[in-house]
């Protein structure tokens, strides 16, 4: 136990405050034990001490777990506070030591990765090639605020919030796609209408919900001919090439395919694309250096970045 007192003074350990927000979040030493991967002897030895130093009692004990006191409500907010402001610091520590080292990191969806960021780096580099670049092609949601990635390229309809530095990319267009077995089997649909006719290829309901394009397209559709689901662009396009239906793919995607064929497109078949950054590592010039040669060289069709 670090916390000391000096003149009726104490000098708080921030692991006992980052051990005190585990517990009181978590409800009970075991939990916080394991969210925080130490020993929940350790846990429970760190609380008591905390509150020997301080003369509170910040929790009731019993059988159901731990419980915080009128003091420690009183004391969580403050608490919070100090978590937060901690995070700060080691995002901003995170970003220096970038910094340092000249490199940026870029996080985007698989398809994504493919057709935009890995080319716009690669020529991008051949003029800086003291800027160096780590990627994360993810389909998960990638926190910049928290210093995860530098920069972002990011499907959706708007950006919300003052926390980002945002810039609008070209539209992305969608289309309707099959393989070239099913339509030489089955042939094609041609219109919104046709669709109740085939088999349909749908993303997961969280992800349709959160994409107007998606959410558009669910309500035209019968939703007794979903035949399966894929959880991203990249499994969508390999299922279309297997399954024996028709699916909605971003152009960018679709038309690279050889084996696969659109069907149809039609003006409201456009989503947004973004590329972001938090204010924090837009300060820095190669992220802004970088993002300003994005913003100069991207497709204005949106399609697959080529030089």
């Amino acid at each position: 136990m670090q916390t000391a007192c000096h003149w009726g003074k104490c000098l708080l350990d921030w692991n006992d405050i980052r051990i005190f927000l585990a517990v009181a979040g978590e409800g009970s030493t075991l939990a916080a034990s394991k969210k925080l991967k130490i020993n929940q002897t350790t846990v429970g030895r760190r609380i008591l001490g905390l509150e020997t130093a301080l003369g509170l009692t910040l929790f009731e004990r019993d059988t159901r777990g731990y419980a915080l006191t009128s003091q420690g409500s009183a004391l969580l907010e403050v608490a919070q506070s100090m978590g937060e402001a901690a995070e700060n610091v080691m995002t901003r520590a995170n970003h220096l030591e970038r910094a340092s080292d000249g490199v940026i990191r870029v996080t985007a969806a698989h398809a994504s990765m493919a057709h935009w960021v890995l080319p716009l780096i690669s020529e991008f580099r051949k003029q800086n090639q003291d800027i160096h670049f780590e990627t994360n092609a993810s389909e998960q949601y990638v926190s910049l605020e928290n210093g995860e990635a530098d920069i972002a390229i990011r499907a959706a309809d708007e950006i919300r919030g003052d926390t980002l530095i945002a810039r609008k990319l070209p539209s992305v267009r969608w289309g309707i796609y099959c393989s070239k077995s099913y339509l030489a089997t089955s042939g094609m649909p041609r219109s919104i209408d046709d669709l109740k006719d085939h088999p349909f290829l749908s993303y997961p309901m969280p992800m349709v919900a959160g994409v107007k394009l998606l959410a558009w397209l669910d309500r035209r559709i019968d939703r007794s001919n979903i035949v399966s689901t894929a959880d991203s662009v990249v499994t969508m396009s390999a299922s279309l090439r297997t399954e024996d239906a028709v699916g909605v793919l971003p152009c960018v995607e679709g038309d690279q395919r050889p084996d696969l064929v659109m069907c149809f497109t039609i003006d409201e078949m456009i989503t947004g694309l973004w590329l972001v950054a938090s204010k924090e590592a837009y300060q820095e010039p190669r992220v802004r250096k970088f993002m300003t040669f994005v913003g100069e060289n991207f497709p204005r069709d949106g399609r697959a970045v080529k030089f």
